[in-house]
């Protein structure tokens, strides 16, 4: 028999001029609260297994150094508790608080380490989960998926021209990116409470960059219409969100893509709502699932995967590498952020005339960052490159770089990472630290297939921004294209092949991890991190 507990925690921090994470915009911070932000927290048991702590976060990321420190607490409530049995998601909303990530790139423009938002989403996480653990009964858990027509206004590719690469895709679905995207509803519903966990691939980003307040998106007011006052605990998660956005349409005006209506507050009720409807429908159908718990997990270093045949599809053997920016990153997307399409080509061609290139592992992306050797643009000398400094963010990175290696003591971005896999039943929950393609997801379901259905699995989820991030995780003609999603896939061009093979040897037996990243307790990383209290004393 199931026992399940839910519980949610609010997590907003807010003080005037929070920075806000997701679009890389210095001036993007908030100025109110136009919806609270929160960790919803459920806990699993059998007879045999358990607790596993599934805890979904209204935040553009779930970092490693959140995921630590969360489980090293949690750990003095139940000491039996393994790496294994917590999983961090986040829906992904680009309104949320920024600061509670050890690595400079995802904290540089809002600006540092934030100890008051770090310990608001930890702390809120572990007394989530306790609650959750506090409030388990006995429950039956339900399956069910549906896809949303092509016609309702929630996800389109927008990627096309790299989804057109990959093989086997019919260049006629060109004109119809609505198609080009996995269009289902998946959700498991906890009876008799009436808790539910639904996962569909959307960007969160319905609130865009000149919304200057916090907000949890459309993923959000989904959770707040189907809970209302019942005591219902809904969570909303994303899968292969990664090439998939909600801001498909042309406004007069309008710089950037927007969602059904030029209004954002209004286009996050109305996809929060497409969303909401089909949870309340999947609630009242679906398979039981036995009460079966398993669990795989491994912390991988990415920077040194050596693959090979089958994962390689029908390239030999490479490996990956040490993280690296493409220019194609810092363009942005139709859909908000980013320098103008001329400046990135003119950045591509001015980094391969100087040599910064890696075919064997990062293909045709030119580097623009090395986020282990802390280059940009080949120097360390970050004060002497000719960026813009009216932006705080450059001015940041120029005083850092006097300081000769001062406060970033990590690489600007983490390459070792965590990668897991759930057995919930009938359901297998693939849990990674990117933001996988849809091309990806399908890729990734077809590999583990074979592998999974003898475990008695029927039905796979690909869940990104799981329990650490280092950005996308594209397919290898994706990648050789070198758009957005190409150039913050920072492993190398067989990032995806280090993935499967990773999933297919922690489910076969043959892969052999590597220890944790060492992690600070946050009162220690302030010391050494640069912070936001730092970055103000600078102002």
């Amino acid at each position: 028999m199931w026992k399940v507990g839910a519980a949610k925690i609010d997590i907003t921090y807010f003080e005037p001029g929070i920075g806000l994470l997701g679009w890389g915009n210095s001036r993007h911070v908030a100025h109110t609260v136009e919806s609270p932000l929160y960790a919803r927290a459920f806990a699993f048991e059998t007879e045999t297994e358990g607790p596993y702590f599934w805890i979904e976060v209204d935040l553009g990321m779930a970092t490693v150094a959140v995921y630590q420190e969360s489980y090293r607490r949690l750990r003095t409530a139940f000491p039996a508790l393994e790496m294994r049995h917590l999983l961090i998601t986040a829906n992904h909303t680009h309104a949320a608080p920024a600061g509670y990530s050890y690595h400079l790139l995802y904290h540089i423009n809002t600006p540092g380490f934030h100890r008051g938002v770090f310990e608001k989403i930890v702390s809120g996480i572990v007394e989530a989960a306790q609650k959750a653990y506090q409030n388990r009964q006995p429950a039956e858990i339900f399956y069910a998926e549906e896809a949303f027509p092509p016609h309702v206004p929630i996800a389109f590719n927008r990627a096309m021209p790299a989804f057109l690469k990959n093989k086997g895709v019919d260049p006629r679905l060109g004109d119809h990116p609505e198609l080009c995207v996995d269009r289902t509803a998946y959700q498991i519903t906890i009876q008799p409470a009436g808790h539910l966990i639904n996962w569909f691939g959307s960007h969160t980003t319905i609130i865009q960059e000149t919304s200057l307040f916090i907000s949890s998106d459309h993923k959000g007011y989904a959770a707040e219409r189907c809970e209302g006052n019942r005591g219902r605990v809904a969570a909303f998660a994303q899968t292969t969100a990664g090439d998939v956005t909600p801001n498909h349409f042309a406004f007069p005006g309008v710089r950037v893509r927007r969602g059904p209506t030029p209004n954002p507050i209004e286009n996050r009720r109305l996809l929060g709502q497409y969303q909401a409807d089909m949870a309340l429908r999947l609630a009242e159908k679906g398979e039981p699932l036995p009460p079966l718990l398993r669990s795989w997990h491994s912390w991988v270093d990415f920077s040194n995967v050596a693959v090979e045949e089958p994962f390689t599809r029908g390239r030999g053997r490479g490996r990956t590498g040490y993280g690296a920016i493409g220019p194609a990153m810092i363009g942005g997307t139709a859909e908000g952020g980013g320098i103008p399409a001329e400046a990135v080509r003119l950045i591509s061609t001015l980094a391969r005339l100087r040599g910064l290139m890696d075919p064997d592992i990062h293909g045709n992306k030119p580097i623009l960052i090395d986020t282990v050797s802390k280059r940009i643009f080949g120097t360390r000398r970050w004060d002497a490159l000719p960026l813009p400094p009216a932006d705080p963010a450059v001015r940041y990175l120029q005083w850092i770089a006097r300081q000769r290696g001062k406060y970033v003591p990590f690489p600007l971005i983490p390459q070792v990472l965590p990668v897991t896999i759930w057995q919930i039943g009938l359901l297998a929950l693939i849990a990674l630290p990117f933001e996988p393609t849809t091309m990806a997801g399908r890729l990734i379901k077809e590999r583990l297939t074979p592998l999974l259905s003898p475990l008695g699995i029927k039905h796979l989820i690909v869940q990104g921004y799981t329990n650490g991030y280092a950005g996308y995780l594209t397919t290898y003609e994706e990648y050789q294209y070198q758009r957005y999603e190409g150039g913050h896939t920072p492993f190398g061009k067989f990032q995806l092949a280090a993935v499967e093979k990773v999933l297919a040897g922690l489910l076969n037996g043959t892969w052999e991890g590597v220890p944790p990243p060492p992690h600070l307790p946050p009162d220690e990383a302030e010391k050494v991190l640069f912070t936001y209290e730092l970055a103000r004393r600078l102002r």
